[in-house]
C-alpha cells in the first residue's frame, strides 16, 4: 500500500484553523460524518475493500489553491442553491477506471493508468453513480446544520480554466484520500470561504456578547421567498346574474358579455396590477398599465396610512383586511432592507 504523502496529517491539521472566524469543531464534524456515509455508500456500489480517510483543512487563497493543484484531474463543479455559490471536487483522474476495473472482477492490484482521453459510455454512467454517492453523503452530512443541495454543473479537466471566485478570496482545501482494494486516490474540495457565513462562530474571552446573525440565512431567505410560485387570475369580465337566471341555465346557452377595462391581474384574491387584454407573438397576453400594491409594498407605509397611489375602497376589501395587508407589506419592507443591510455590511 502506498503511505500517506508527508503534508497529509489525521485526521486533520488543526493548526490551520486556529484564529479563523469560523466553527472548525463543525465543519470537522460534518467531514467525519461525510466520510463515514460516503464509505457506506461507496462499499455498496464497488465490489472492492473502500476506505476513507480525511486529511487536513486549510484556508487559502484561491490563487494559492490552484498554484498547488495537480495539472490535470477529474473536476466536478457543484452549484450549492441555498449558500449561492459553487465547489469543486477535484478527483485523481485514475477513479473511474479503477471502479469500473473493480465492477467487471478486477482487484485493483494491477496499476491503472491515468487517462487524458474521453470516457466510454460505461465509465461516464459508473462516474455519475460515483457522483451522487458523493452528492448524496455530502448533503446528508450539512442536514443537521444548515440543509444544502449539490447541483451538478459541468465537468473540467484543468483549474486554470475553472474560476470560482476571484483569485484573492479566500477558499476551504479539504483533502481526501480513497482506497480501493490497493489503489490510493485523492480527492480535494474548494469551497469558498463566504459559504460558511451561516456559521456561528466560536465566542472568544472578552469578545462582544452581541449575538451573530450569519448573512447566509439571509441570503437564503431572501432566495426561497423570491422563488416561491404564485397563483395569479386575470379577470377578463364580471357578470352580474341572479338567482333565478342561475338557475335557468343550461347547456348550449350563451351569455352576452362585455370585456372590462381594464383588466384586474389579482394573487390570493388580491389586486396587483391592471392593464389591457390583447394578443402578442401569437399568444394571449396582458400589457401592464397600472401597479397597484407594489408601491405599498417597496416604500413600507406604515400601517393606518393609505398609499396616495392606491385607493384602498377600489380594491373592496373589509377593513380588517386591509390593516392586515398593510402590516403584511411594512414586514417584507422591513426584511428586504435588513438583507440589503447585511449584504452591505459583508
Amino acid at each position: 500500500m502506498n503511505s500517506p504523502p508527508a503534508t497529509m496529517q489525521f485526521p486533520f491539521a488543526k493548526e490551520a484553523l486556529e484564529g479563523l472566524d469560523w466553527n472548525s469543531e463543525q465543519v470537522e464534524n460534518m467531514h467525519m460524518q461525510f466520510v463515514a456515509q460516503w464509505r457506506q455508500s461507496l462499499s455498496a456500489l464497488v465490489p472492492a475493500e473502500v476506505k476513507i480517510q480525511a486529511g487536513d483543512i486549510q484556508l487559502k487563497s484561491y490563487q494559492q489553491f490552484v498554484q498547488e493543484a495537480q495539472a490535470f484531474a477529474d473536476i466536478q463543479v457543484f452549484e450549492i442553491d441555498a449558500l449561492q455559490t459553487l465547489c469543486a471536487w477535484s478527483f485523481d483522474t485514475r477513479w473511474v477506471a479503477t471502479a469500473v476495473d473493480c465492477l467487471f472482477g478486477g482487484a485493483g492490484r494491477v496499476p491503472v493508468r491515468e487517462r487524458s482521453g474521453r470516457l466510454t459510455h460505461i465509465e461516464l454512467g459508473v462516474r455519475q453513480r460515483l457522483l451522487e454517492t458523493l452528492a448524496t453523503a455530502y448533503e446528508a452530512a450539512w442536514q443537521a446544520s444548515y440543509p444544502i443541495r449539490l447541483q451538478p454543473l459541468r465537468q473540467e479537466q484543468q483549474l486554470s480554466s475553472l474560476r470560482l471566485t476571484s483569485p484573492q478570496d479566500g477558499v476551504v482545501h479539504a483533502q481526501f484520500l480513497i482506497f480501493f482494494n490497493l489503489v490510493e486516490l485523492k480527492v480535494d474540495l474548494c469551497l469558498p470561504r463566504r459559504a460558511l457565513d451561516w456559521q456561528t462562530p466560536t465566542q472568544k474571552a472578552g469578545a462582544d456578547p452581541t449575538p451573530f446573525k450569519p448573512a447566509g440565512w439571509n441570503r437564503s431567505l431572501q432566495h426561497k421567498l423570491y422563488a416561491k410560485p404564485v397563483e395569479s387570475v386575470a379577470v377578463l369580465c364580471e357578470k352580474e346574474l341572479t338567482v333565478a337566471q342561475l338557475l335557468s341555465l343550461s347547456i348550449g346557452q350563451v351569455l352576452p358579455i362585455d370585456l372590462s377595462e381594464p383588466v384586474r391581474l389579482l394573487v390570493d384574491g388580491i389586486t396587483l396590477l391592471s392593464g389591457r387584454y390583447g394578443v402578442r407573438n401569437g399568444h394571449y397576453a396582458l400589457k401592464v398599465e397600472h401597479l397597484n400594491e407594489q408601491h405599498s409594498v417597496r416604500n413600507g407605509e406604515r400601517a393606518g396610512q393609505a398609499d396616495p397611489m392606491i385607493d384602498s375602497s377600489s380594491l373592496g376589501l373589509p377593513a380588517q383586511a386591509q390593516a392586515d395587508l398593510t402590516t403584511a407589506a411594512d414586514a417584507l419592507s422591513q426584511l428586504d432592507q435588513q438583507i440589503q443591510k447585511n449584504e452591505g455590511a459583508k
